[in-house]
């Protein structure tokens, strides 16, 4: 079995372009690049077809795979929020994941992270949730028009409390009934919420389509680099081969500045390479 390797270029969003930022993640010698999707990335309403061109093929150039997207939202992107009050605000959420995939089809990416939003004092969670999978299930009939893949990503509570956990995304999916919805396992956001990381992953089973790679000390909400906290990388990829998983693991580390992020890139391709090699994972 195989299991590959990709680099979000979230790290580099307060440093440098997201073309900068896809040249240095080949040049630490990721197979795999992931695009963030906020700005000043490769957000969609910032890229017009000419510079979508140009982004497909600098990525096709440098021999990269564009392997996912990485959405703001979250504690990343308040703006963007299906559970808000403000029905202007939950259909400008819906409009950007839209705009996400039509981005994806211009550019090749196979799939992006769906992520829930934060709850405001007064609003019920029976409410958020229901403007939420009302939002899904449109964005999900979006979705079926080219098999783009939506993937739920449970995330910690400060964020949402809508999607926390593996069980959470997985009773989603039974409501959402498609072929097009699976499930994003976020480590660092796991390490924090819910760290029963081999379990997790076999619940996910054939739904994972992707996850995200980061370390923390399981307290702080950090993106650290692979090997450097809590996390049990060797239990996960031990399930990921239990489980027959055959994706990608992104590394997706964006801490808090002064953050050397070429450095936690490298380090974490070399980390999770020792992980791969000692529990006889061919990384393609």
């Amino acid at each position: 079995m195989s299991i590959r390797l990709s680099g979000c270029t979230l790290g580099y969003n307060r440093q440098t372009t997201v073309e900068e930022a896809v040249r240095r993640i080949a040049k630490i010698g990721y197979k795999g690049v992931d695009l963030y999707t906020g700005a000043p990335h490769a957000w969609p309403q910032d890229y017009a077809v000419k510079e979508r061109e140009a982004l497909k093929k600098l990525i096709e150039d440098l021999g990269l795979v564009l392997t996912g997207f990485a959405v703001a939202g979250g504690g990343l992107g308040l703006q963007y929020n299906f559970s808000s009050p403000r029905e202007s605000i939950r259909r400008l959420t819906l409009e950007y994941y839209k705009d996400n995939i039509k981005l994806a089809n211009d550019l090749g990416c196979p799939l992006m992270n769906v992520l829930t939003g934060h709850v405001l004092y007064g609003t019920s969670k029976e409410q958020a949730m229901k403007w939420t999978m009302d939002a899904l299930q449109e964005l999900v009939a979006e979705a079926e028009k080219t098999k783009f893949i939506l993937g739920l990503h449970p995330q910690y509570i400060a964020e949402s409390p809508l999607m926390i956990t593996v069980d959470d995304a997985l009773e989603m999916i039974k409501e959402l009934h498609s072929n097009c919805v699976r499930i994003i396992y976020d480590t660092a956001q796991q390490n924090i919420s819910y760290r029963n990381f081999m379990d997790d992953i076999r619940k996910a089973g054939r739904h994972l389509c992707y996850v995200h790679g980061a370390d923390n000390d399981g307290i702080r909400w950090t993106h650290e680099a692979l090997g450097k906290g809590t996390v049990d990388w060797e239990g996960i990829v031990y399930a990921l081969k239990e489980i027959g998983f055959e994706g990608y693991i992104c590394t997706q580390s964006w801490s808090e500045l002064p953050n050397d992020v070429d450095t936690v890139m490298r380090d974490s391709k070399e980390y999770l390479e020792k992980v791969f090699a000692k529990t006889g994972v061919n990384s393609g």
